[in-house]
């Protein structure tokens, strides 16, 4: 599963995202499913904590640069 998202400004809505990705990632890897969360924006600069948090969690979580570097690519060729 890829999901896909941006964001402009920061807010409480960057906090209550971050956490519903960690849960998401959860559920979908108990059933054997991975998750590639693919986020940016200057909004996360208000709320890198919260980012950081589901990255140390989930195992595929990438910016538009790492995107556009390929890792994406590898990324599906690799596990999907």
């Amino acid at each position: 599963m890829i999901e896909t998202n941006f964001y402009g400004g920061g807010g409480s809505k960057l906090k209550a995202t971050a956490g519903e990705y960690y849960g998401l990632y959860d559920s979908l890897k108990s059933a054997g499913y991975p998750l590639i969360w693919i986020t940016d924006g200057l909004g996360w600069h208000t709320a890198a904590y919260f980012l950081e948090e589901t990255y140390n969690h989930a195992d595929f979580l990438l910016n538009l640069d790492l995107v556009e570097k390929g890792i994406l690519a590898h990324i599906i060729k690799d596990n999907l």
